[in-house]
């Protein structure tokens, strides 16, 4: 999938974009009024009548668009605009329904034409004021935004304000803006994976992804070459983010996509060492991710025969935090099916073959949330700790999910409370590590 990236605020990196070609531009209102910019002059004056170019003037009641046919008192569009800590509700209202698909409100002459849709704009939403991407705390709230953009195709969600590129273009929203000048002139290059690359070192291991955008690593010595190099990193990434690309490097052969070394711009390379704990899981805390092609940040590994690779296949995201929630329910809903089909059993006295395809089921979901909570965890000692009833060490399946519920159920939560958090986080840990679990701490 590639997502529409238009580029935020830039009234000092103009010229670098001008230089790439690129026309799609994002201005939050404040800058334009701050800096005295006029919007649909700006663009005129850098990119000419020669090419066509989009503008979107964003601001908290409504996003304007301009182009090279439209100024600001005579907009193309009129976009709704949502904050966040305003109610999803009014969100999924906005995504759902096509502004620009109702007369009365394209026509109301009592709304000024600057601040009015306009009848048969796109259907385009922009997501505005965004927390932290890298905060736990924010990972649901992306989530929503996923399964919004999901359940309404039609629809482009656009994410405006982010630097993250794993949100950018890992989540699957088809519209985002990227300020990269800000990155340049803290010294960062960002690579096409979202890996943010600062030190000679780093950038010595990660050249092939500076020679796929034909940049070399001494240029990124000039700000300005940075910046160039994150305005194309970006590009890239949005149309090549979810595929895995073999590209070619030096000479004519495709490299493999995990090689153990890597190419310095000096001449010779540089060896990545033995294989460690947890590679091949999670690209965050795999140390061939620096040389590796399917690298991308915050995803699960894609190199084909890979655990990553298939439960990328299966739930449709290479997103690490995407693959976590829903393992985490999967494995709520067989424990609590497993556990109804073994008091069955119990009361009947036969054993079910079904409950041990269960059992084994959720062992092995167990197992694979395991290694990407904790990617160290390529192989688990499984066994878990029961307070006072003591360990469970090696355990059969029906063995540790009856160990998990019943360890839930000593610290006072009744079995139809148990929620797939509890079970995702008993079952990630399986070594006694403290868990908070709302508002309970349970022994794992």
């Amino acid at each position: 999938m590639t997502t529409e990236i238009w580029f935020r605020n830039p009234n000092n990196y103009i010229k670098e974009l001008a230089e790439i070609g690129h026309t799609l531009i994002a201005w939050d209102r404040g800058i334009l009024i701050k800096r005295r910019i006029d919007p649909f002059k700006f663009s005129q004056l850098y990119f000419g009548d020669d090419k066509e170019w989009r503008s979107l003037c964003v601001g908290n009641a409504g996003t304007v668009e301009v182009d090279q046919d439209h100024d600001e008192k005579h907009p193309k569009a009129v976009y709704p605009t949502w904050e966040y800590g305003e109610k999803m509700e009014i969100l999924e209202e906005m995504m759902s329904t096509n502004i620009g698909d109702d007369p009365q409100a394209c026509m109301d002459i009592k709304i000024p034409e600057e601040q009015r849709p306009v009848f048969g704009q796109e259907h385009r939403v922009l997501v505005t004021n965004l927390p932290n991407a890298q905060l736990g705390a924010s990972r649901k709230f992306y989530i929503d935004l996923k399964e919004l953009q999901e359940d309404y195709p039609d629809a482009i969600l656009h994410l405006h304000g982010s630097y993250s590129f794993r949100m950018m273009f890992g989540m699957g929203y088809q519209a985002a803006d990227y300020e990269p000048r800000t990155h340049a002139a803290n010294k960062v290059c960002m690579l096409p994976t979202g890996k943010a690359v600062r030190t000679d070192e780093q950038m010595i291991r990660a050249a092939k992804w500076f020679h796929l955008l034909d940049y070399r690593v001494p240029d990124m010595r000039v700000p300005r070459n940075r910046c160039l190099y994150n305005i194309s990193s970006a590009l890239w990434a949005s149309k090549n983010w979810e595929e895995n690309v073999k590209f070619k490097t030096q000479g004519t052969a495709l490299v493999n996509p995990a090689a153990r070394t890597t190419s310095t711009p000096l001449g010779g390379k540089i060896y990545s060492g033995d294989p460690q704990p947890g590679d091949m899981i999670n690209c965050d805390t795999c140390s061939l991710a620096s040389s590796c092609k399917y690298a991308r940040e915050g995803a699960v590994c894609s190199v084909p025969g890979s655990d990553g690779s298939t439960l990328a296949n299966y739930f449709r995201s290479r997103d690490s935090n995407t693959i976590i929630e829903a393992l985490g329910a999967i494995i709520g809903t067989q424990v609590k099916r497993t556990e109804r089909a073994i008091t069955e059993e119990e009361e009947v006295g036969e054993l079910n073959p079904q409950v041990s395809r269960e059992l084994n089921a959720i062992f092995s979901n167990g197992i694979k949330l395991a290694k990407l909570v904790d990617p160290s965890l390529t192989k688990p000692n499984v066994s878990i700790n029961v307070g006072a009833g003591g360990t469970v060490s090696q355990a059969a399946p029906n063995q540790i999910v009856s160990q998990v519920v019943r360890t839930l159920e000593s610290q006072g939560i009744k079995r139809e409370d148990i929620t797939p958090d509890m079970i995702r986080n008993t079952l990630a840990k399986m070594a006694g590590q403290p868990q908070q679990i709302e508002g309970k701490v349970i022994e794992g």
